[in-house]
């Protein structure tokens, strides 16, 4: 699974300067291809038969690294957020085809879903209605840092055959959580969505364009994940 923190990194200086600015048309044209590129690599993955748990751990781990590389060095976007979609379609291309044998049509509605918030996000940030202060960040950074640690402590305990089956077993509590974590991704949209801002505001570099759209695809490759999850748990309910 993704990091979410890894979008959310202090904006840096390294970023290489070039002649022009970044622009909120740049962005969105940068975002816009590293998502087909994800959905390009997804579809290859289940129809040539490589969707496997083992490509699901191979490919989560290189993800991983090369979000990690960017995150601490936004001037190699350019070049490891292409990459980053690609490993994280074959990633999501494994958990889908899982989800897929309980009903296909959770697919369907986790994409629909998972724009569905990004654009209304994007849509009540654009009006004013959530303003992206100090108090925001700090709130949002708590409850994300929370999150993480939840992730870490299940991983880690998992190696020496300690389990959370409270955190994925369908029950009132498992979908609270997850309804929770979602809310936590939805904060961080809002926060990618300031960074966007600030970006083309302050008149950052070309090349950071790179950085927002590789933030932003980090938070929506999440957000889709768990509400994947949550359909999944949902389905099991019926």
């Amino acid at each position: 699974m993704n990091n979410p923190m890894l979008s959310k990194m202090s904006r840096t200086t390294e970023a290489v300067f070039s002649g022009e600015a970044a622009s909120y048309s740049g962005i969105a044209i940068k975002s816009t291809g590293l998502v087909l590129i994800v959905a390009a690599s997804a579809v290859i993955t289940w129809l040539t038969g490589y969707a496997t748990p083992t490509t699901t751990m191979v490919t989560a781990v290189m993800g991983l690294i090369t979000a990690l590389i960017v995150s601490f060095k936004p001037g190699t976007a350019g070049l490891l957020a292409p990459l980053y979609a690609i490993l994280e379609g074959m990633c999501l291309a494994c958990l889908s085809v899982t989800v897929a044998f309980i009903s296909p049509y959770i697919l369907v509605n986790a994409v629909m879903l998972t724009f569905g918030i990004a654009i209304a996000a994007g849509l009540v940030y654009a009006r004013g209605l959530v303003t992206v202060n100090s108090k925001f960040m700090r709130i949002t950074m708590i409850a994300l840092t929370g999150v993480v640690l939840t992730y870490i402590a299940e991983m880690v305990l998992g190696f020496f055959g300690i389990h959370f089956p409270m955190l994925h077993d369908g029950g009132i509590v498992a979908i609270a959580i997850e309804l929770v974590i979602i809310g936590v991704a939805t904060l961080c949209l809002f926060m990618d969505y300031e960074l966007i801002n600030r970006s083309v505001q302050e008149g950052l570099p070309k090349d950071y364009e790179w950085y927002c759209a590789f933030s932003l695809l980090v938070t929506l490759i999440w957000l889709y994940v768990e509400i994947l999850d949550l359909l999944r748990m949902l389905s099991g309910r019926d």
